[in-house]
């Protein structure tokens, strides 16, 4: 029911969900455009200020005479227009002044150019905005990075061994082996490393625990004793980086 998406989305609104709200609020809108409250949620959790008049408008269409509408129509109308540049004022890209542009971020207001602008769910964005936002999920330290190495390293070095000893006599077969057997490999160190680290997130702990796979994979490569011997690590170090990277995002 239209009424308990409302509810669902005002309440993870309220807990900061922003996605999960505008979500729940606009697919409640769909269902009942009639709903003043689903409305007035949305206007709370968009960021751009056209979309947050849009919304304000939609309640004043359905009750003209609603004062908190009127209120937030009269302040965001008031932010628009100081937002406008002046007659005769060219915007440029604040991270490239040569580029002319009309888009501005609807977080800290900064221009951007189509290069920069980063769309979202509630509008476009700098990029500096969205790593900001993005820090709030990275609970880790720089602790982490040195126990996902030590984790990590001694696995990857064990299990590239075994696969050139065991699979490089194979010929065809052992590589297919290699291909699809690496994954689990990797994927059993990527949740090691997550383990060791108390399921902690880190920016860049998929980016360590694939440069220890590469690191311990090097060895093989270089110095093989055939050519199946040397196709096998490359194997596992290509497709082992690629799954711990899709892993520990």
């Amino acid at each position: 029911m239209a009424n308990d998406l409302t509810q669902r989305g005002l309440t993870a609104a309220r807990v900061g969900e922003t996605n999960q709200a505008h979500r729940l609020l606009s697919e409640a809108i769909q269902q009942h455009p009639d709903d003043i409250e689903a409305w007035l949620g949305l206007a709370g959790v968009v960021d751009d200020l056209k979309e947050k008049e849009w919304c304000f408008k939609e309640v004043l269409a359905l009750v003209p005479d609603h004062q908190e509408a009127q209120a937030a129509l009269s302040l965001v109308q008031e932010k628009l227009t100081h937002q406008q540049p002046k007659d005769g004022e060219t915007l440029y890209c604040y991270r490239h002044p040569e580029t002319e542009t009309g888009l501005r971020c609807n977080r800290c207001n900064k221009s951007i150019c189509a290069k920069c602008a980063k769309r979202t769910p509630v509008g476009f964005r700098c990029s500096e905005c969205i790593r900001e936002q993005e820090d709030k999920y990275y609970t880790g330290s720089n602790s982490d990075y040195l126990v996902a190495a030590v984790i990590s390293f001694p696995l990857a070095f064990f299990g590239v061994a075994l696969f050139t000893q065991l699979l490089s006599g194979f010929g065809f077969f052992g590589l297919l082996f290699a291909f699809f057997g690496t994954p689990v490999v990797t994927g059993f160190i990527a949740e090691a490393v997550r383990w060791g680290v108390s399921k902690r997130r880190s920016r860049y702990l998929g980016h360590v625990v694939a440069g220890c796979i590469m690191v311990a994979g090097l060895p093989f490569i270089l110095i093989p004793l055939n050519f199946f011997a040397a196709i096998v690590p490359s194997i596992f170090v290509f497709v082992g980086a690629t799954t711990v990277l899709a892993r520990l995002r």
